[in-house]
């Protein structure tokens, strides 16, 4: 058994015993693992408020091939302009569902951390568009997991999208069709929503949050992502009541 440190973020905790906390965490070179925090439940725990959810700390453990033993712990982030928004602090956690989920343990993933590290920094800068944030983080996720959903061309005949006018989603085909390939279980797509789609997947993290998106556009984008994500992760994300959004929400 080694001792490693390792900068991770808290995406999950389970309280264990009397006392102890069960943790997962996020690592940045050692990818998803759990830890026991013994006596983090103890009003006087040395490792006070660092396991808090969504946390970035750097932990100091005893590396073994079931649940590894935490030692030391300091909290690196807390994200204190995060929490002040109820809805970024569902998105925050929403992503960590994600990857706890679908993310393999002990399988380093320094872009999907990378991802959501900015993720969730951007929620602590900017609170006025979360969920405009949520999408462009599982877009680009699923990319990066291999399932970029192809926006450029039609995925049945091939034909170039820029001049068509109406097209669908169709998860089973990887991306977009155009119309005269489209069936009835699609989401029709307009070339406004097609542009936007391209930008979630390709801007950065921190400048996602220009984008302007009404609540119906929203509900579009989330519609289109879970269906994608469902069909090829068999995963069914967790979204929030689309309406009521004010728009770029």
């Amino acid at each position: 058994m080694g001792i490693k440190r390792e900068e991770v973020f808290v995406i999950r905790k389970i309280d264990f015993k009397e006392s102890d906390q069960i943790v997962r965490l996020f690592g940045k070179e050692k990818g998803k693992f759990s830890g026991i925090a013994k006596g983090a439940r103890n009003l006087n725990s040395k490792f006070g408020s660092v396991f808090d959810l969504l946390n970035r700390s750097e932990v100091v453990f005893y590396q073994s091939s079931g649940i590894s033993l935490i030692s030391e712990a300091e909290v690196l982030d807390n994200w204190e302009g995060l929490r002040q928004s109820g809805r970024a602090i569902d998105v925050g956690l929403r992503c960590a569902r994600f990857i706890n989920k679908i993310i393999h343990d002990e399988q380093p993933e320094p872009d999907i951390y990378r991802l959501f590290h900015e993720t969730i920094d951007s929620l602590d800068r900017d609170q006025s568009k979360p969920n405009v944030l949520e999408l462009g983080f599982y877009f680009k996720g699923l990319k990066l997991l291999g399932y970029q959903p192809q926006l450029e061309r039609c995925n049945e005949c091939g034909k170039q999208l820029e001049e068509e006018i109406n097209m669908s989603f169709q998860p089973d085909k990887g991306g977009l069709v155009c119309s005269e390939c489209s069936h009835k279980d699609t989401i029709p797509i307009t070339q406004g929503d097609r542009k936007s789609l391209i930008q979630l997947l390709s801007l950065p993290q921190r400048n996602v949050v220009r984008l302007k998106m009404s609540g119906s556009e929203l509900q579009k984008y989330y519609d289109v992502v879970n269906r994608f994500g469902k069909y090829h992760l068999d995963y069914d994300l967790e979204f929030p009541d689309y309406f009521g959004f004010g728009e770029g929400r």
